[in-house]
């Protein structure tokens, strides 16, 4: 029962995390004078004021509630039941979709290989 109000926090925890990390930049000093090359795969993206603030009221709400629910026996049984679903649910879907899965993966990481690959020899070439 303090499993769904611990994940709840968790959640909470995260989600306030990458919101920090997503709106602080990487401090790079160039080493000689020169502009620093950033070498970055991901989009940063920041988010605009009333962004931000529907953020901060939704993590302040998913925290009085995750309070509540680990005050109150009903709402606990009730959300461990929500849980448990899911995670039923959950297992079904992967174990039934386990070949589309493994096939995603597969056509990922050849694509990954590929783009890799083709970085190298352009590299290579002066």
């Amino acid at each position: 029962m303090k499993r769904v109000a611990l994940i709840l926090i968790l959640f909470l925890g995260l989600a306030t995390t990458s919101a920090a990390r997503s709106q602080q930049l990487p401090a790079k000093v160039p080493a000689s004078g020169k502009q620093p090359i950033q070498h970055d795969d991901s989009v940063r993206l920041k988010p605009s004021p009333e962004l931000q603030k529907s953020l901060d009221e939704l993590a302040a709400s998913v925290q009085a509630l995750a309070l509540r629910i680990a005050s109150d026996p009903e709402l606990k049984a009730a959300a461990m039941q929500v849980a448990s679903g899911f995670v039923s649910t959950a297992r079904q879907v992967v174990s039934e979709q386990s070949v589309a899965i493994q096939e995603a993966l597969k056509t990922a990481a050849e694509r990954i290989a590929d783009a890799q690959s083709a970085q190298h020899q352009r590299a290579k070439k002066p």
